[in-house]
């Protein structure tokens, strides 16, 4: 992390952080639907532990459930200890994206194919996140 990016207490200004974010997030969705996929909202952003001005900052991101035009991305941003790589949990993000075709509207987003329970399990819980947010739409 570059002074640029930090407050006047020498940690990360939370909007840097979170345009990180949306720009990973936006990455893994794109790979997966192989086109332009756009952010619709950010349903979780949990921030945990400090960026500080010269923290080694590792941002992942991967799909956790894919609906008919939209899916779910969760996005972790760390902080990496470069003499041991060990890692903390800095934030931690739930964004959805929707996949757009080439005239700009919704197109269907490819099924997602979790292999693992814990990739089940991710999908579970998006799922469900997705039937709470609907809900209170209505």
């Amino acid at each position: 992390m570059l002074p640029q990016h930090a407050n006047a207490i020498g940690t990360a200004f939370g909007g840097t952080v979170m345009s990180w974010i949306d720009i990973c997030a936006a990455v893994s969705a794109q790979r997966h639907c192989s086109r332009v996929a756009v952010t619709a909202s950010v349903d979780a952003l949990d921030f945990v532990a400090p960026l500080r001005v010269g923290d080694v900052v590792v941002l992942r991101s991967w799909v956790n459930a894919a609906f008919r035009t939209s899916l779910e991305v969760e996005c972790v941003v760390e902080r990496e200890d470069t003499t041991t790589g060990a890692r903390v949990l800095c934030a931690d993000a739930k964004l959805t994206f929707v996949n757009l075709g080439p005239d700009g509207r919704p197109q269907p987003v490819p099924p997602l194919a979790p292999e693992t329970d814990e990739e089940r399990a991710r999908e579970a819980a998006a799922i469900a996140r997705r039937e709470t947010r609907l809900a209170a739409r209505r």
